[in-house]
């Protein structure tokens, strides 16, 4: 089952992996304001039982500028965990340098995902015929037949996908800028999983904090 796992999260890798760390601005008419979005992909410190798979979280990070005001940044997540894996808990930690603060999610939910894949196996036979007669995918005159099989196997992979939401405060923000690490710490059931943002993903966090209107030109 983890192998099976590690397989799952190197297709999500490879599928995704473009868009990561790419801050979008994105200009809204209807309400007068821009909506700066950016999504991240991080890995678990903690791995998935006692097996060297780690936790993948897919962060999805937005915050609203209005004309008046700027809202808080709301973080939506997905971690890609294994089948047996427990739901959330309702409460975590952020740790921003060497602070730590409770973490309140919501929209809370775990889902199972179940993948197929259906693999086509073609097999080729050789026959000799002795009487010197074709069978019927021979012709006269020849003393050997093929014969091809086709035959198909199916498999499955479940894995869960445990989701959330969370809020950054400004205070919070602010001191994202000023710091040098910054980690999440989630519980599914009574086992942690600690998501730290250090170096190049902690530089482009910064760099969504700081996008503005017009920017999205440059």
């Amino acid at each position: 089952m983890f192998r099976k796992l590690s397989l799952l999260l190197l297709f999500a890798i490879l599928g995704g992996c473009s868009t990561y760390g790419k801050v979008i601005i994105i200009k809204d008419d209807f309400k007068k304001s821009h909506v700066v979005t950016m999504k991240m992909r991080q890995i678990s410190k903690e791995g998935i039982g006692d097996t060297w798979v780690r936790y993948e979280t897919i962060f999805d990070f937005s915050r609203e500028i209005g004309e008046t005001k700027t809202n808080s940044t709301v973080a939506r997540f997905r971690v890609i965990a294994d089948a047996n894996s427990y739901p959330l808990e309702r409460s975590g930690f952020v740790r921003i340098g060497t602070k730590d603060s409770t973490l309140v999610l919501g929209n809370l939910d775990a889902q199972a995902i179940t993948t197929y894949n259906t693999d086509v196996t073609t097999t080729t036979t050789t026959k000799s015929n002795s009487s010197g007669l074709s069978s019927s995918t021979s012709s006269f005159g020849k003393n050997q037949s093929t014969e091809t099989k086709t035959s198909m196997n199916t498999s499955s992979r479940t894995h869960k996908e445990l989701t959330g939401t969370f809020l950054l405060t400004k205070e919070q923000e602010s001191e994202i800028l000023n710091s040098k690490y910054f980690a999440v710490r989630l519980y599914s059931g009574a086992l942690p999983i600690t998501i730290p943002f250090a170096e190049d993903d902690l530089e482009n966090l910064k760099r969504f904090l700081r996008a503005k209107p017009g920017m999205e030109q440059e």
